[in-house]
């Protein structure tokens, strides 16, 4: 049996299943897989959860009735015979010979002949898809939904090339440059290392074996400008990140100011360990606090120079990474992370110091999520208003207080941060 094939359906099960994390699914299971096999699977994984609205029309257009236990099959196979270089005749057999776990002879009947027709409708041009925003977003698996409102924020050329651009999944390692400097990380690294912007930053290529753990981190680019948006770069002040797990963003302000006080709070305490593990590892030092960002803590009131709220959101400015948001993630939800972002932007600006700075940031591309939430927070915080966000590396307009990192237009993760001042 095919092993990536393999890894990949355990993945997917759980994913599917048990509306599991693709990322901490795939961690589980892909440590079992080796060299090729292994990004082999994740290839799969990410692509069949990435093209779920696509190969679930293409299916339909083979198959009236299918079953439950089947579906996931047929999904792996039209996924590969759409989108991969593997021969036709290798993914109908290896498919054919993993849906055996069934021990349903007729599924797996119905499996090998549905994918050979799909097979032979590819080779032949005859897969097609609906005219209009419809057939676009079957085609390029985005949620209707999502799209119009991708179409009200920024018109529909631009919503079409948001919802069309895919950004490659990769990794983005950062150096902690307490443990080694960065010539040295570049020297002792065996993997294949590309220059960021960020001069301790780089895209990698295969795995590090060769540097101890505690040399490095692995953070997305778009993560690491939001830390730096802060602004607090060798300043002794005191900086709180409200909504920090794992802990990432706080990790690196620490390391950019190492004469700050950093407080990290988390609301679920199995996340504040993860925070704490990072901080570990990394040989940095921080106030960890397990509390809900929405609740006031009078201890805290303008006690902080600098305050991040790195709220919870919908995720669409990071389905490279995450592309199970698609699957699970409705409409509906939006009204509720409205809310939930407004209160955790209202409670904690109650930290913000005279004088001090509020930072709001998210991993998404709506504007409802973002600046709206902004704007509608100045209307009843007259003793806020917005300041420029100076970002060492990554230079914005002159003047400007909020941008919105688009994947197609920054070659990054699509991140919004805005800064506020406490006037």
């Amino acid at each position: 049996m095919n092993t990536a094939m393999l890894t990949a359906y355990k993945v997917l099960c759980e994913v599917y299943d048990s509306k599991a994390f693709s990322t901490l699914a795939l961690n589980k299971y892909i440590n079992g897989a080796v060299g090729s096999d292994k990004a082999l699977a994740t290839k799969i994984v990410y692509g069949v959860l990435d093209t779920d609205i696509q190969t679930d029309y293409v299916l339909s257009k083979f198959a009236r009735k299918i079953k439950p236990q089947a579906r996931l099959f047929l999904k792996m196979g039209a996924y590969c015979l759409l989108h991969l270089s593997i021969p036709e005749y290798a993914v109908v057999n290896d498919v054919v010979e993993l849906s055996k776990v069934t021990g349903d002879k007729y599924i797996v009947g119905f499996i090998n002949a549905t994918l050979k027709n799909i097979s032979k409708a590819i080779k032949k041009d005859e897969i097609t898809y609906p005219d209009g925003i419809e057939g676009l977003c079957i085609k390029y698996s985005y949620p209707q939904w999502a799209f119009s409102k991708l179409i009200k924020d920024y018109g529909l050329e631009e919503a079409t090339k948001i919802a069309t651009f895919s950004l490659p999944v990769g990794d983005c390692v950062r150096v902690n440059t307490n443990v080694m400097s960065v010539d040295e990380f570049v020297k002792a690294c065996n993997a294949e290392l590309t220059p960021t912007i960020l001069p301790d930053a780089f895209t990698v290529k295969g795995r590090i074996t060769s540097v101890e753990n505690n040399a490095y981190t692995m953070q997305s680019l778009a993560s690491m400008l939001v830390s730096r948006a802060v602004g607090v770069e060798n300043r002794p002040c005191k900086v709180l990140d409200c909504c920090s797990a794992p802990g990432g963003k706080a990790v690196y302000i620490k390391q950019l100011a190492p004469k700050a006080s950093v407080t990290a709070q988390e609301l679920h305490p199995h996340r504040v360990q993860l925070i704490e593990d990072y901080f570990n590892r990394m040989g940095e030092q921080a106030e960890i606090v397990c509390g809900d960002a929405t609740q006031f803590n009078e201890q805290w009131e303008n006690a902080f120079d600098y305050v991040l709220c790195d709220v919870p959101c919908s995720g669409f400015g990071v389905l490279n990474s995450r592309p199970d948001i698609k699957l699970f993630r409705q409409n509906q939800d939006i009204s509720n992370l409205m809310k939930l972002q407004q209160a955790i932007l209202s409670n904690c600006s109650r930290y913000v110091k005279k004088g001090g700075t509020l930072v709001y940031s998210t991993c998404t591309v709506f504007y409802h999520e973002n600046m709206f939430c902004i704007e509608r927070f100045l209307k009843s915080n007259t003793d806020f208003q917005l300041s420029p966000i100076d970002m060492p590396f990554y230079k914005p307009v002159d003047g400007q207080t909020n941008y919105q990192f688009l994947p197609y237009k920054d070659g990054i993760q699509g991140f919004f941060v805005a800064k506020i001042k406490k006037i």
